[in-house]
């Protein structure tokens, strides 16, 4: 069997890329000729992967295996739908366009083409999700349940023990008596991080005045960065959140590492890495109880539902100051980690591999 991976783009750090490259690796290793495919491709990776003009010579081959990664809509799910051979939807979730109305119009229109074009994807030989939620939205949009299955996201465990820390960074964040608030990911309306400029004044103005709060990844939504930035503005808080933009892994193993609490208030979810890194880093995880996030941390980590901004701060204090019970979240994150671990989910991998060579 030859495989075929296809995807709109691979950067590092990416954690879709990341993936990618990891089912690549165990492909190769049990001896199955792989390829790569993507139409925008980082300069690290152009040895790496192909574009998709190399890829249509294989496409009339009907003994190959044509895997797509579906999260954003593009016009590489062409090449796929016309593929001959057997194919394999893996569903990384696409936003609802809702979130993104009012600050970003193509980028709302985009997810809605995603999520319109999803049932006409439903003849693939299988629909994998990397949560649970995101193989019930397949199922939901037509595809058959007996043809479906769950895959998580590998994670670059080996890559995030070697890294280094950066030095100067970690002497920025080890302040005396500075408590760090972390939230990772793009800076984007679902992630709903108004609640938590807003937490976070309220946990600073009444629970602990020396605490600082990091919002790490892309600021590529402009009008909803600039709304964020007037907000900590009327709040007095601009000395006291830092938008760090998108960093390197090595920044971002430091901010973990150097962080009290990870923070989540997103509405929208389909697996959520972040939480994962948090577990792995062993952070305590304040997450909102909404769509794969629960099943993400399982019984690790603390959910909370609607947001009272002033018990959700208390919560947030108890979780930093009370050495017992932090020591107890970090215990039981750890545990859930291991679902998650590399072995894991190659084993995941290679029963939905089986599943699909003998449909």
């Amino acid at each position: 069997m030859r495989v075929h991976q296809l995807v709109p783009s691979m950067a590092p750090g990416d954690a879709t890329s990341n993936h990618i490259l990891e089912i690549d690796k165990r492909l190769k290793k049990w001896g199955i000729e792989s390829y790569l495919y993507a139409e925008h491709i980082r300069p690290e990776f152009k040895k790496r992967i192909r574009p998709f003009t190399e890829l249509r010579p294989y496409l009339s081959q009907s003994k190959d295996l044509f895997i797509y990664h579906y999260g954003i809509f593009h016009g590489s799910i062409h090449l796929f739908r016309t593929a001959h051979g057997r194919r394999m939807l893996i569903y990384h979730n696409i936003t609802p366009a809702a979130f993104f109305t009012e600050w970003d119009k193509l980028n709302a229109k985009n997810c809605q083409l995603g999520r319109s074009f999803l049932p006409y994807l439903k003849r693939s030989e299988m629909g994998v999700g990397d949560s649970d939620f995101n193989r019930r939205e397949l199922v939901e949009a037509g595809f058959d349940a007996e043809k479906t299955a769950v895959l998580p996201i590998f994670l670059p465990i080996d890559t995030w023990e070697t890294l280094p820390v950066d030095d100067a960074l970690q002497s920025k964040l080890r302040q005396t008596d500075q408590t760090n608030w972390l939230s990772v990911g793009r800076i984007a309306p679902n992630k709903a991080l108004e609640e938590i400029i807003r937490l976070f004044h309220v946990y600073k103005t009444q629970l602990n005045p020396q605490a600082h709060l990091y919002l790490v990844g892309s600021l590529s939504i402009q009008n909803y960065v600039q709304a964020l930035r007037e907000l900590i503005a009327a709040l007095d808080l601009t000395a006291h959140v830092t938008f760090t933009g998108r960093v390197s892994d090595s920044d971002l193993k430091t901010y973990y590492q150097n962080a009290h609490l990870f923070v989540s208030a997103s509405y929208h979810e389909g697996f959520c890495v972040p939480l994962i890194e948090s577990m792995f880093f062993e952070l305590p995880v304040l997450a909102r109880n909404a769509t794969a996030m629960p099943e993400t941390l399982g019984q690790s980590g603390i959910l909370f539902n609607q947001l009272g901004y002033l018990e959700a701060a208390q919560t947030a204090h108890l979780i930093i100051s009370d050495a017992s019970l932090r020591q107890q979240i970090i215990a039981t994150q750890k545990q859930r980690l291991e679902a998650f671990l590399p072995e894991a989910v190659e084993a995941q991998l290679q029963a939905v591999l089986q599943k699909i060579r003998s449909d």
